[in-house]
């Protein structure tokens, strides 16, 4: 079959080229992204009352809402929070959830709940967390202008950038909300004989839609029209509040109307200025770089229509860091391939040279074309699986080629001979490339976040090594049949010739010294096994003492870091703002730091995860990362300087590639007794701020403060007449202003609240007790029927599957591992178990590098098990099988020996990648080695001869396939990075750092499997023999 295959060259060269052309095609326009977009298995229910207290948002909005959310399918955790102003409930589902279904039964359960909610209660926002909805771009809008012009600006600006097909949305931040003020002043009102009572309700009842109808008689069809709607400010003011026989009064007579905006909660500034900031997130599947050359060439169109003085900034650009990590992996394949051309030319020759590196480009470009059928986007997990795969794709093409020059050498003709090494080594070349592919295949199951996120790995590492495996056996034959093989000096001719059937004393160069080797360990092959033993269980129990551990995903330098500011006490928006520039200029002091822009006030109002005293915070974008120092040292200095600010704490937290994660340890209390709750959540706090490794320590306590409560006389207010509503409404004209109606101006095109206010100076905490409100006896103030007291703020209300809750948020410093403080602060926990009442449970980081490793564990003996069904279908033998797998467990001795030679942890996700991608590589030595073996043993009964002549025939190949595999990623593990076209060569850039620890497990790990694959494999195969001699019916390896 595959004979008459490769005899149709016209037809598979034509193929060739058209697979080459259509993989050029697919590569350069696959969409380009810088994390994969993931759909994080969590849902976002946001809710929102204007003024409404913590406790009351606990009572009448969170808990009916987790009643009925906790009974939808599915759910792993539910977790809320209750504040000022609303609250939010998050809902994590099991891992394989569909956002679909899941969103549809959220906003089924939140439907049932709205009619239970208050009246003033704002429409509950479902949504779902997904890494396309972060933002890749953000253009910052500033200059000397009025406020409202930069407002209009940034709406402009805003609708043209959603109007792109592939943006998801664009978020403001600054933007101050627009509203019409009604300022009244209680003195005019009281001199007017009227009390706030009859003003709201005058107000209220005048701005109301009147659908009139129509009259049908015999005169005619006419329709009534009653306009009772405002439809501009002169409207409003001339409304009549007060009439009698000779006069009325007017609101204009007793207020002033003021278009303007709601009380500032917040600032925003770019790089010092006043600022609005646009953050556009793009659509999922959507080419990052595409959309932000459209996003920018319509932003930069668009300046025509604005002021000369109008500064707009982008920053923040995530295209810059996927056009960086593309060009790396462009560079690394020209490099691999250059490295193959040399190292194949030297062992092999010009020709084999030519064929062994087409394959690598090949491979990627025939893969591209799948890739593209399938959805997938180029994206970091996408290069960092094709610069993987550099290393091992050409295996299966030096096999190939490699047989081919050996059977030439004998004088078979070149346009035979590539056929024929095809034929003979189709079953360890396929055997080698599925034990590969099962290697990988379980990672496609891979469940939660840091699943979603690696998802793309095994897909593209199973598409290009399928690809690899065409060219090796069908294309590779087919264009050696056109170039021919290397014709070899008569000195290698006669070496090639004496490995077929000669005698192997008579060989000279590398082969005789191996030889020699391989002689004195099949004297003592039990030796040299327990050797091997004993150096796997002592580089274990060493790395388990002086090793550094284990971690999750592995550090990587950023770009962007977030300075976070806080201070505790009952500070005003324009306070905070004050204590954020003082920080604000210090960090633009710094010349590292390229770009920022602050927010202060209240912030992040859609996610109120962080800590209660947070003021403000600041985004900065460092300079090139090989024009500064790393980022570690410039936040410790900014730290420095930035708290020593009295009064404020300042952490400086830094982006943080891979999977999203917050903090580096999260801990969660538990339990249904508050008070305990609490008490629990000091007692470990205590310990923590003990330990110098903490850092960013987010405690979870509310903030210190005062609120002040407003106790009611009910049965005094019923003596007057007075009910509760009507003290509410006069309450909150002293405070942020009663709603009473919605207007929309013709310069609008959406409504704008209308609101009812006292002056600036009544809206005090005296004028509590002086505001008047009609009564059964005539006007009577607040202070008859209220008592103001002031009691402690309370911030936030949190709960966890329906449980009072307490977070204890953190990261380390330094290089210290989290995964060995989780393990520090576990055993403390065990110790303290008994003065601890609440449930404690590590989330976050924690529980996804848990859930990571079971699954990675499980993955590698799902591993083991496919390679070993593949094993024993191709060799029919159960001590074969087992001389291969041994090879596998022995390889991980390089990847720990490598760790301890670089002082590196093992990454639960990217070294334990690499344990599995060198189970694959091994298995590929072994595999032809033992085909090689038993050809050799069907032709002789002298094993020990056969074992000789097998080592000496698989040296070559192996090592080729070894150096070409440790070549291919040395550059990688050194944090090398040649860019040849502007000749310039990086050491350690942030993308480089990515695949540092998958790199170092493959390259330690194949130089200790070539010495087991040369070694440790035939002394088994020796060990076997001789079992087999004595115990020929228990085992059969023939």
């Amino acid at each position: 079959m595959l004979e008459k295959i490769l005899k149709s060259e016209k037809a598979l060269l034509t193929i060739l080229f058209f697979f080459i052309c259509s993989g050029i095609f697919s590569y350069k326009s696959l969409p380009r992204e810088a994390d994969p977009d993931i759909s994080i298995p969590v849902i976002y229910v946001s809710l929102f009352h204007q003024g409404i207290s913590p406790e009351d948002s606990e009572r009448l909005l969170v808990k009916p809402l987790e009643k009925e959310l906790k009974k939808i399918e599915g759910v792993k955790k539910m977790s809320s929070t209750s504040y000022l102003g609303g609250g939010n409930v998050i809902l994590e589902f099991d891992a394989g959830f569909e956002s679909e279904k899941a969103l549809n039964d959220v906003r089924v359960k939140v439907d049932l709940v709205k009619s239970k909610l208050p009246n003033e209660t704002k429409e509950p926002i479902v949504s779902e967390v997904n890494l396309s909805r972060f933002p890749v771009l953000a253009i910052a809008i500033s200059g000397n202008m009025e406020k409202r012009a930069l407002i209009k600006i940034a709406k402009f600006l805003k609708n043209k950038i959603e109007s792109i097909s592939e943006v998801l949305e664009v978020k403001t931040t600054g933007e101050d909300e627009r509203e019409i003020e009604i300022i009244v002043d209680p003195r005019i009102v009281k001199s007017f004989g009227l009390t706030a009572k009859e003003l709201l309700l005058t107000l209220k009842n005048s701005n109301i839609l009147v659908p009139a109808g129509s009259i049908n008689n015999e005169t005619g069809s006419f329709n009534i029209k009653v306009p009772s709607l405002f439809d501009n400010f002169e409207d409003i003011l001339s409304l009549p509040i007060k009439s009698d026989n000779e006069s009325s009064i007017t609101l204009g007579d007793i207020s002033e109307i003021r278009d303007s905006f709601k009380d500032t909660k917040g600032f925003a500034r770019n790089n010092g200025k006043e600022a609005i900031i646009l953050e556009v997130s793009k659509r999922t599947g959507e080419n990052i770089i595409e959309t932000i050359k459209k996003i920018k060439l319509q932003v930069n169109d668009s300046r025509k229509y604005f002021p000369e003085n109008l500064e707009i900034d982008f920053f923040q650009d995530e295209s810059r860091s996927i056009n960086s990590m593309i060009s790396d992996l462009e560079n690394n394949v020209i490099l691999a391939v250059l490295l193959v051309l040399i190292i194949i030319i030297f062992w092999m020759g010009l020709k084999s040279a030519l064929l062994v590196s087409i394959s690598i480009p090949g491979s990627f470009l025939i893969s591209m074309v799948f890739l593209s059928f399938m959805g997938v986007t180029i994206n970091v997990v996408v290069l960092f699986s094709l610069i993987l795969s550099v290393g091992i794709l050409i295996d299966g093409a030096i096999i190939v080629v490699e047989y081919a020059n050996r059977r030439a050498s004998e004088g078979l003709d070149d346009r035979k001979v590539f056929v024929l090494s095809a034929k003979k080594m189709f079953t360890p070349v396929l055997a080698s490339t599925l034990t590969t592919l099962a290697a990988f295949f379980p990672l496609i199951f891979w469940p939660g976040i840091a699943g979603e996120f690696m998802f793309y790995l095994p897909v593209t590492l199973l598409t290009v090594l399928s690809s690899s495996l065409i060219m090796a056996l069908i294309f590779i034959p087919v264009l050696g049949k056109l170039v021919g093989s290397d014709l070899n000096e008569q000195k290698e001719k006669n070496n090639l010739k004496l490995l077929e059937s000669g005698d192997l004393d008579k060989i000279e160069g590398m082969q005789k010294y191996y030889l020699n080797i391989l002689k004195i360990c099949l004297r003592n092959p039990v030796k040299i096994l327990m050797t091997t033993f004993f150096l796997i269980i002592f580089i274990q129990v060493l790395y388990s003492k002086v090793g550094k551990g284990f971690e999750f995903f592995p550090p990587i330098e950023p770009d962007y870091a977030e300075v976070v500011i806080h201070a505790q006490g009952n500070f005003s928006a324009i306070d905070k703002d004050n204590i954020v520039k003082k920080v604000e200029t210090i960090i633009l002091n710094n010349k590292f730091i390229e770009n920022s822009y602050s927010k202060s006030g209240l912030i992040n109002t859609d996610n109120r995860q962080g800590s209660d005293d947070i003021i403000g915070s600041i985004n900065i974008e460092f300079i090139n990362w090989n024009k500064r120092p790393k980022s570690n040292i410039i936040t410790k200095k900014l730290e420095v300087l930035c708290n020593s600010i009295p009064g404020i704490k300042v952490e400086i937290i830094e982006k943080k590639d891979g999977p999203p994660k917050d903090r580096d340890i999260e801990i969660e209390f538990s339990n249904i007794n508050k008070s305990n709750l609490n008490k629990d959540a000091k007692i470990i706090l205590d310990y923590l701020n003990k330990q110098v490794w903490v850092k960013n320590l987010d405690n979870g306590f509310n903030s210190p403060g005062i609120d002040w409560e407003l106790k009611v006389n009910r049965a005094e207010a019923d003596k007057q007449g007075i009910e509760i509503l009507t003290i509410g409404n006069a309450i909150q004209m002293v405070t942020h202003g009663f709603k009473i109606t919605e207007f929309m101006p013709e310069d609008s095109d959406e409504e704008i609240d209308i609101v009812v206010k006292f002056k600036e100076n009544y809206r005090t905490l005296d004028e509590l007790d002086r505001v008047e409100i009609s009564g059964r006896n005539g006007p009577v103030p607040l202070s008859l029927f209220i008592e103001r007291e002031a009691q402690s703020k309370i911030g936030k209300i949190k709960r966890t599957d329906s449980e009072a809750s307490h977070t204890i948020r953190f990261d380390v410093s330094g290089d210290i591992i989290a995964n060995n403080k989780v393990n520090e602060i576990s055993s403390w926990l065990e110790k303290n178990n008994k003065i601890l009442t609440s449930k404690v449970k590590f989330r976050g980081q924690e529980e996804d590098q848990e859930e990571a490793k079971s699954f990675l564990i499980k993955a590698f003996f799902v591993s083991i098990f496919l390679i070993l069904i593949i094993l024993i279908t191709t060799f029919e033998s159960f001590y074969y099988t087992f001389v291969i797998l041994t090879s596998v467990i022995m390889s991980t001795i390089g990847v720990m020996i490598g760790l301890l030679l670089t002082n590196q942890p093992f990454g639960i996700i990217m070294s334990g990648i690499g344990v599995i991608a060198l189970a694959g590589i091994v298995v590929n030595n072994n595999i032809v080695l033992l085909d090689t073996y038993k050809s050799l043993r069907k032709e002789t009964s002298d094993y020990y001869n056969a074992i000789l002549r097998t080592g000496a025939q698989r040296l070559r190949p192996v090592m080729l396939t070894t150096l070409t595999t440790f070549f291919g990623l040395i550059p990688m593990a050194a944090g090398i990075n040649i860019n040849f076209l502007e000749q310039s060569i990086s050491l350690g850039s942030p993308s480089s750092q990515w695949w540092l620890q998958l790199s170092n497990a493959i390259v330690f790990g194949i130089i200790f499997s070539f010495l087991l694959t040369l070694l440790i494999t035939p002394c088994l195969i020796f060990i076997g023999e001789k079992i087999n001699i004595r115990f020929s019916k228990l085992f059969e390896i023939r």
